[in-house]
């Protein structure tokens, strides 16, 4: 998903401190891609959102010269923009003013990159949660293959190998380790990939029947489940549809 960004503030260094910052966040968030435009001038940047088309996240300075931080926030939500606002500060005395312009957070310079983390997650929850949620495969040769997380139904080990057999009936082969596939499917969809038994995960949205030795898919594909895991999966799978509900 692209995210168009603009940092403003009057500072260079702190411009060059906030880019850091946002670099080594969006490491961790390959699902976004970024483009960020720097503005050291607060009536310069208001100049030219009628020519960028507007942004989908601010960092905004609060005390710069001629306007200030709060009140270039409140031309932008004047100017019924939806963006996502994160003020930054050296100190807190415009909180209020900020959070009454519905921003997402409140940064206090000089600001820690897990403070920073925290400010970006709360702004980029609404976007996280449309943002396409695709897993790579690195099969055998260097061949690279692209699928979407939800298209998985289960993926079964072989030694170094691992299989994905998806909702259109072909399969995909990874290099990587099923605990690392599993890691990397749980950041972009918590719990929705859970181990039935060693060797196996399997996606909870394509299960239909959990029976004390085995879980049947959907699509009629049936998966070993773990001796003695019948209760615990069993709570695992109502646990996570109901919660599933409850977000739908």
């Amino acid at each position: 998903m692209m995210l168009r960004i603009a940092i403003c503030d009057d500072m260079p260094d702190q411009v060059e401190k906030i880019k850091a910052a946002e670099k080594q966040y969006f490491s961790g968030h390959p699902e976004f891609q970024t483009e960020t435009v720097t503005y050291y001038n607060p009536l310069v940047f208001l100049e030219s959102l009628d020519k960028t088309g507007g942004f989908d996240l601010l960092l905004l300075d609060v005390c710069m010269p001629g306007i200030d931080g709060t009140q270039v926030g409140a031309e932008v939500r004047r100017r019924g923009d939806k963006s996502e606002i994160i003020f930054l500060t050296t100190s807190d005395e415009f909180a209020v003013e900020a959070f009454a312009l519905k921003a997402a957070h409140y940064l206090v310079k000089p600001f820690t990159q897990a403070q920073f983390t925290e400010a970006m997650n709360r702004a980029l929850a609404r976007f996280a949660q449309n943002a396409p949620k695709n897993i790579t495969f690195y099969s055998e040769g260097g061949v690279l293959r692209t699928v979407a997380a939800d298209d998985i139904l289960y993926m079964e080990s072989c030694g170094h190998c691992q299989t994905a057999y998806l909702s259109d009936g072909i399969c995909t082969e990874g290099r990587r380790s099923l605990s690392r596939m599993q890691a990397e499917l749980n950041k972009l969809c918590p719990g929705q990939f859970v181990s039935p038994c060693k060797g196996y995960l399997v996606n909870q949205r394509a299960i239909r029947t959990v029976k004390p030795r085995q879980i049947i898919l959907h699509s009629g594909h049936t998966i070993p489940l773990a001796r003695g895991a019948f209760r615990t999966f069993s709570d695992q799978y109502f646990t996570y549809q109901f919660s599933r509900r409850e977000r739908l």
